[in-house]
C-alpha cells in the first residue's frame, strides 16, 4: 500500500479564506515587515496547494490527523508524543526505553488524541484530552509478552471513544502480514478506512456514529475476507484463544476451538 500524507481536514472554504486574509495581512502591514510576511504567504499558499495545511486544535475545533511515523506529526500530536514519552519513562513506570523514533502511529480528533509506540522490547499507548496548559488521560506500556505473534490478523492497542461505547473513535494497533485491507464497519452502514504501514494501522472516524456492536474487518490481497472481530471488549467477545507453532495458547483462554496466531513482521 503506498504510503499516502497525513490526513488533514479543513472546512468548505477555509483554504480560500486564510489565502485572502493573509493577502489582505500584506497589503496592511508597514513596508518593513512586508518581506518576512510574503514568504510566511509563500510557504501557507504552497502548504495549501499540498492539502497540508494544519490548524491549531483550538482554531478548528472539528480537524481531524491521522500519522503514521514521527514525519507526519503536527504541533499537537508532537506534544502528545512528547508527554507520553515522559509518562513512560516516569520511575516505577514503563520498564522499556522508548524514543520518538519508536512512534508508529498517532491520531486526534479535536480535542482528544492518541499515539502508539512500538520498540524491540514493548510499547507504548496513551490516550489524551488535550488542554491548553496541562493534558488528561492514561497510558498502557508494557513489554512485549509475545512480540512476534498476533492474535490473528489484528491486536487492537489502543482504544479511545467520546462515549462509553461508541461516538467517535480513534484505534491504533498492529497487524500480520496477510492484512491489506483494515475496515471499521460503524455499525450504521457507515465505515472508515484503516491506514496501514510497517505493520501497524490507524483509524480516526470522521463522525461519531460509531455503535456498540461496531467491528474491525480486515481483507487480503484478494480482497477475501479473513477476520472479523468487535470493535469494544466485553462479556463473550474477547473467548477466542489463539496459539503458537507449538500448539501452546498465547492469547485469550483455553476453551473451544483455538484459531492459530500470526506473525507480525516489523
Amino acid at each position: 500500500m503506498s504510503d499516502l500524507p497525513a490526513e488533514r481536514d479543513l472546512p468548505p472554504g477555509r483554504a480560500d479564506r486564510m489565502r485572502d486574509d493573509l493577502l489582505r495581512a500584506t497589503r496592511e502591514r508597514p513596508r518593513r515587515a512586508r518581506r518576512w510576511m510574503g514568504a510566511a504567504v509563500a510557504t501557507v499558499l504552497t502548504l495549501v496547494a499540498a492539502g497540508a495545511v494544519v490548524a491549531h486544535v483550538r482554531d478548528e475545533p472539528g480537524v481531524q490527523v491521522l500519522a503514521m511515523g514521527p514525519g507526519e506529526l503536527d504541533g499537537t500530536l508532537r506534544r502528545a508524543a512528547d508527554e507520553c514519552l515522559g509518562w513512560a519513562g516516569r520511575d516505577g513506570g514503563f520498564r522499556v526505553r522508548l524514543g520518538l523514533g519508536d512512534l508508529a502511529v498517532s491520531a486526534r480528533q479535536g480535542d482528544r488524541a492518541a499515539v502508539l509506540f512500538l520498540s524491540g522490547a514493548g510499547y507504548a499507548a496513551c490516550d489524551f484530552v488535550l488542554g491548553d496548559r496541562e493534558s488528561s488521560g492514561g497510558i498502557n506500556a508494557e513489554p512485549w509478552e509475545h512480540r512476534d505473534w498476533l492474535p490473528g490478523p489484528v491486536q487492537r492497542l489502543s482504544l479511545s471513544s467520546s462515549e462509553a461505547d461508541g461516538g467517535a473513535v480513534s484505534v491504533l494497533g498492529r497487524v500480520s502480514a496477510r492484512v491489506h485491507r483494515l475496515v471499521l464497519e460503524h455499525g450504521r452502514g457507515r465505515t472508515t478506512d484503516a491506514r496501514l504501514r510497517d505493520g501497524a494501522f490507524g483509524i480516526v472516524t470522521r463522525t461519531s456514529d460509531v455503535r456498540e456492536d461496531a467491528e474491525l474487518v480486515s481483507y487480503d490481497a484478494a480482497g477475501r475476507e479473513i477476520d472479523r472481530r468487535p470493535l469494544f471488549p466485553g462479556p463473550r467477545r474477547d473467548e477466542n484463544c489463539w496459539t503458537d507453532p507449538a500448539g501452546t495458547v498465547i492469547y485469550g483462554t483455553l476453551g473451544g476451538t483455538c484459531r492459530p496466531a500470526e506473525r507480525w513482521n516489523r
